[in-house]
């Protein structure tokens, strides 16, 4: 996919990329003030003007801690995550006006999560407060007073991804040497230290990934994608586990590589509205859409299992009969 950038005349999408609005969090509201007052503003002619620097993000597209915190432990020099290219919450300051009118020391100051009591100042930490990479999502948005993200090219294919693919086929083959190789050429590109090649595992393969290609990549097509390799192959996880095919809807490693990173699944978060963050193993296969299977009328279309349809599900065939007019 290409959208189309604004100052060209061509025959593709003219909708912008949306990405401020979709990607960064809804800094601009439900966060206090250590007294209590509300500290944030999103006024285009605010003397402190955080739209115009981050956009008006609503944060419908969040990341994880995982790949917003964990991975980046152990950063150091890497220019991914340096201060500018990566923004922290608490890079943002206090600037609702109505703070510098009514004197509050608060205007202009960093923000804070937490009172020293542990009360939180942020209503939503869901969509309103997390981490996010300012130097993908920083994209010139003329048309809009309140920037959302504006027109701009759209990564389809890029050396770094195709580096990491190999290190995966290298990774499959055994060849860690050479697969540490393609991830240290992702990662000297960023001034990010070496990994080892005893320290190569799909695991550090995937964090690489979630480094490089964050907003960039199907992750769940990519994380089953590889549950897919584990269960064809039998080739044993770095957690241990062997998976098969036979029983792939219950047992896979998609689901248990998101339990080991995630934050929100099966923990009991829930969103301001009640809902809770749960996942199944069966979860690692979208459902075949009723409309698909029922227009199917000479023969049967199995659902995948762990969704509603699946008990109908017959066998598949194993052989073929030849028509009498073919024998």
């Amino acid at each position: 996919m290409s959208i189309s950038r604004l100052e060209f005349e061509d025959n593709g999408s003219r909708a912008p990329t949306s990405i401020q609005r979709q990607a960064v969090p809804l800094w601009w509201r439900f966060i206090n003030t250590p007294d209590g007052q509300n500290g944030m503003s999103d006024a285009p002619d605010a003397e402190i003007n955080q739209v115009f620097e981050y956009g008006r993000g609503i944060g419908r597209n969040r990341g994880t801690a995982y790949s917003t915190e964990q991975i980046w432990k152990d950063a150091n020099n890497d220019q991914r995550f340096k201060d500018g290219n990566w923004v922290q919450m608490e890079d943002f300051v206090y600037n609702a006006p109505s703070l510098k009118e009514a004197g509050n020391s608060f205007y202009g100051k960093n923000l804070e999560l937490y009172l020293p009591d542990g009360t939180p100042l942020c209503s939503d930490t869901i969509r309103n407060w997390f981490d996010f990479p300012h130097y993908k999502f920083s994209i010139p948005d003329p048309l809009n007073v309140k920037p959302q993200g504006g027109h701009s090219d759209w990564y389809v294919f890029r050396i770094a991804e195709t580096h990491l693919l190999r290190a995966e086929a290298y990774f499959w083959k055994g060849n860690l040497a050479l697969a540490a190789e393609d991830i240290n050429a992702v990662r000297r590109r960023a001034e990010a230290d070496d990994v080892m090649a005893s320290d190569v595992n799909i695991d550090v393969i995937l964090d690489e990934r979630a480094r490089e290609l964050y907003y960039e990549e199907p992750r769940k097509t990519e994380l089953a994608r590889v549950a897919f390799i584990f269960a064809m192959t039998g080739q044993t996880a770095y957690n241990g586990e062997t998976y098969s095919m036979d029983n792939f809807s219950k047992k896979n490693f998609w689901y248990d590589r998101i339990m080991e990173v995630t934050d929100f699944y099966n923990k009991g978060v829930k969103t301001i509205h009640g809902d809770e963050y749960t996942m199944s193993p069966y979860h690692v296969l979208w459902p075949v859409p009723a409309t698909a299977i029922n227009a199917n009328t000479q023969a049967r279309i199995n659902q995948n299992e762990g969704y509603p349809g699946a008990e109908l599900n017959i066998a598949p065939l194993t052989t073929v009969s030849q028509p009498e007019n073919d024998k």
